[in-house]
């Protein structure tokens, strides 16, 4: 079976909804076209970011996207960690046939299962969104974040959400998940929650920019502990 053909595999045995990013085979036609908006992946003008020799934990890895990514630009070590085993499985075989080494995948609650090992970097990208705040899991799905990162935390969300119209729920009921919350005109900064989560180990070193064009879009953050 050619190396295409081994790619058309694994889009067919994952399938395309479950696939995050835009997959491509080796002569660079489209394969699967994500779900997923890349202008919400990690900001390419932050050149700052360095993985170069350091161990780098995925969280919410989906098919290795960003695995990929950090290993390609000197990661020592990738695992990415995601809840869904088809996901996964795809991800260790594209891995394979990429030949790329150093790079593994587990599947994890990473947000409620106790980390077994630590990383000197850890990221979340493109998973903190409505649907998981809403379910009133982002204090656990941060402090996931947390507990495996040694070093550094890189991250992608929308830092604010009408609770109402985005989340879908009433301010008592948001309130009571998340009682730490800043709400303002009916507006609740994620961007605030996160920094005053980390406050007592953690510095924000970087913020993306808006994007002119885009409202929604989730805007790259970095961490360095203190």
């Amino acid at each position: 079976m050619s190396r295409n053909a081994e790619l058309e595999k694994i889009v067919a045995e994952v399938g395309e909804d479950l696939i995050w990013r835009p997959l491509y085979d080796f002569e660079n036609n489209p394969l699967a076209d994500g779900v997923g908006h890349e202008i919400d992946g990690i900001d390419p003008e932050f050149k700052e970011l360095d993985f170069t020799g350091k161990s780098v934990c995925d969280l919410g890895c989906n098919m290795g996207h960003f695995s990929f990514y950090a290993r390609e630009r000197g990661a020592r070590e990738v695992v990415g960690y995601d809840l869904e085993s088809k996901v996964i499985a795809g991800a260790k075989k594209l891995a394979g046939l990429y030949g790329v080494d150093n790079v593994d995948f587990c599947v994890c609650n990473f947000a409620y299962d106790e980390p077994d090992r630590t990383f000197n970097m850890g990221m979340l990208i493109d998973i903190l969104g409505k649907i998981n705040i809403a379910k009133g899991h982002m204090s656990a799905i941060l402090k996931g974040l947390e507990k495996r990162c040694e070093s550094e935390m890189l991250l992608t969300f929308r830092p604010e959400y009408f609770v109402g119209k985005h989340l879908g729920l009433e301010m008592n009921e948001f309130l009571e998940m998340y009682p730490q919350a800043k709400i303002e005109n009916g507006i609740f900064s994620l961007l605030d929650f996160a920094v005053d989560l980390f406050a007592d180990n953690w510095e924000m070193t970087y913020l993306s920019k808006p994007h002119p064009e885009d409202k929604q879009y989730k805007r790259t953050v970095h961490f360095k502990r203190r």
